[in-house]
């Protein structure tokens, strides 16, 4: 079954407003600990994660006929299957376990770690845009 580049190029369109939003809120320093730009990038990391699991997830179903168990299988697997590099994987996997955290636990996240966090993983999303539309080319 071929994938719906439709739907994919609608993903990295949230993806790219996200972090786009994202980058602007690091660059004017507005990323404090318990601040609404702050609370506000969790959401935003948020969505970016479940963008990016979506696609890996519709590439994997539709194109390899492999299934996933969740966010950490999704990346894993992508990763396996030659959809995302080496290098990506191992710089989104932590992201991906941030995700699960973030989500269910986000009162113990300390904000500090996150915001150096984002600050060093920004271009990382840009990368994941590449190798996806690289991929789907």
């Amino acid at each position: 079954m071929t994938i719906d580049t439709q739907r994919i190029k609608s993903y990295l369109t949230e993806i790219k407003k996200n972090a786009t939003e994202l980058r602007l809120i690091v660059e004017t320093n507005q990323l404090i600990p318990n601040s609404v730009p702050m609370k506000a990038a969790k959401y935003m990391l948020i969505e970016i994660a479940e963008a990016t699991s979506n696609i890996l997830q519709h590439i994997l179903a539709r194109q390899k006929g492999v299934t996933v168990s969740g966010y950490i299988d999704t990346i894993i697997k992508a990763n396996e299957h030659h959809i995302i590099s080496d290098d990506l994987f191992k710089k989104l996997k932590p992201f991906f376990d941030f995700r699960n955290s973030l989500v269910h636990r986000y009162w113990v996240i300390d904000d500090e770690i996150l915001i150096q966090n984002i600050k060093k993983g920004i271009d990382d999303f840009d990368v994941f845009i590449e190798e996806i539309e690289r991929y789907c080319a």
